[in-house]
């Protein structure tokens, strides 16, 4: 391109930039566009929730298992150990049966689900504090036994009871109170029957010394062959059969000391007897006069022993007999004494006077002799 051409197009460049430039400045400011004002915000409507659903065979389980619970609260007797966790315990499961008959699935399952929570917590606190019970009842009738020299007398039966409550004890110190509650148990039955057979032993040989079977030998052969038939039940050794044991047991020593009772009261009656005997030669003689105060001594000592005897404390009757007996026969001698003196007084008296008249008489009869021629 030649230059001059080219000096033309740039001049009219700059020319036509001017004009836009003036055209521009010359023309009104456009007003700026007002901003639309805010929309305010919508707060959204909460969705409702959908309402929880609780399957049948959930709810099923739940009850069934705090049924078990419970029987197996009830079954230890944990109403009795823990009465007011047991009873809350009870009333939550009654409510959850409610909502449960009542297709309440939701409050059902609620309350099932505390009422387990509850039946646990009570067999888990209960079962130490049963266990606990159980090794106290087993201490008491150990120390029994012992009082009773069963240790020595029937070791064949006190020794397995040692066992039995070692064995529970070792229990408790594992931390398996439950399982130890049944071993105490056990331990208290084997300690029961061996101060039982301990005290049947003792009443058998008390009516042997005695001599009180010939008194009541109906019932000393009942005792007998309850007795003996413990032998039978202790080598069978179940639950039952040691069950049966005590009762064997109780039953013999009830009527061994029906045989001592009748026993004492016949020998009793029999020193009574004796009594009455000593007392009637006693008033036959007057003793009550010729030597009232040991007379009143055993006549107290006779309606003490009266009294004794109509209450049927035979062994303290016989003593206090025995002792108005030797007191009567003590004031009949004092008094056959006395009476045995008063006697030779009055004998000798007699005799004296008899003698003072023959003396009388003799002097009489020299006097009235005749004079010698």
């Amino acid at each position: 391109m030649k230059r001059g051409t080219h000096r033309f197009l740039l001049f009219a460049l700059v020319l036509v930039g001017a004009i836009v430039a003036v055209s521009c400045a010359s023309k009104p400011a456009t007003p700026a566009t007002p901003s639309p004002a805010p929309t305010p915000a919508v707060t959204p409507t909460p969705a409702t929730p959908a309402t929880p659903t609780v399957s049948q065979e959930d709810l099923d389980k739940l009850l069934a298992q705090a049924k078990d619970l419970k029987k197996k609260a009830f079954d230890l007797q944990l109403f009795e150990v823990l009465p007011d966790d047991y009873k809350a315990a009870d009333a939550t499961l009654t409510t959850g049966q409610s909502a449960y008959d009542a297709k309440d699935s939701v409050a059902a399952k609620d309350s099932l689900t505390k009422a387990v929570s509850m039946f646990q917590d009570v067999i888990s606190k209960g079962v130490v504090e049963l266990a606990a019970q159980k090794r106290k009842s087993a201490d008491d009738m150990k120390a029994a036994a012992l009082k009773q020299g069963a240790d020595q007398k029937n070791a064949d039966r006190y020794s397995p009871a040692e066992q039995s409550y070692s064995a529970a004890a070792a229990l408790v110190d594992a931390g398996k109170y439950e399982d130890a509650i049944g071993g105490f148990d056990h331990a208290r039955v084997q300690y029961e029957i061996a101060y039982k057979k301990s005290l049947a032993g003792d009443l058998r040989g008390s009516i042997a010394q005695g001599d009180y079977s010939k008194w009541d030998t109906g019932n000393f052969q009942l005792a007998e062959n309850k007795y003996t038939a413990e032998d039978g039940l202790w080598a069978a050794g179940t639950d039952k059969d040691l069950a049966s044991d005590i009762d064997s047991l109780d039953e013999a020593i009830l009527r061994y000391n029906l045989v001592i009772q009748k026993g004492k009261e016949m020998v009793a009656t029999g020193a009574k007897s004796a009594t009455d005997d000593a007392k009637a030669k006693s008033d036959a003689i007057k003793a009550d006069v010729a030597v009232k105060d040991l007379y009143d001594t055993a006549q107290s000592s006779y309606e003490d022993a009266s009294t004794q005897f109509n209450s049927g404390n035979y062994d303290a009757a016989t003593t206090e007999f025995q002792t108005a007996t030797d007191q009567f026969d003590t004031a009949y001698q004092e008094a056959a004494k006395k009476r045995d003196a008063a006697q030779a007084a009055m004998q000798a008296a007699d005799q004296a006077t008899a003698q003072s008249q023959k003396t009388a008489q003799d002097a009489d009869s020299q006097v009235n002799q005749p004079a010698a021629q």
